[in-house]
């Protein structure tokens, strides 16, 4: 399975205590918008990476200083039924949440 990059948000705030708080409750309130169901949880290692599993799929959502890039990885027949429109829903989801913690402005 490859990692690929999907996404990437320039944020202009950093993620602190507060707002992991507030992107863990927006995940579970925006919950109903994912196209299925999904485990997620913070890495142990790294607490500035997000791990979200949307089967087969796997999900990284890494916060930086200055921005948040969003990798998925998937086997081949996984990356295949990965469709544009389901980018974009994605891309969709995840600015939902970090819009509502205020790591970025809503888009224009």
């Amino acid at each position: 399975m490859k990692r690929q990059k999907i996404y990437e948000f320039p944020v202009d705030k950093v993620l602190n205590a507060a707002r992991r708080k507030s992107i863990e409750r927006n995940i579970e309130k925006n919950a109903s918008l994912a196209p299925k169901d999904f485990e997620y949880g913070w890495d142990e290692e790294n607490g500035d990476l997000l791990h979200i599993v949307i089967d087969p799929v796997e999900i990284e959502v890494e916060f930086q200083q200055d921005k948040v890039e969003l990798f998925a990885t998937a086997p081949l027949w996984a990356r295949v039924a990965f469709t544009e429109k389901k980018k974009v829903e994605l891309r969709s989801l995840v600015e939902t949440v970090l819009v509502d913690a205020k790591l970025i402005s809503a888009p224009k």
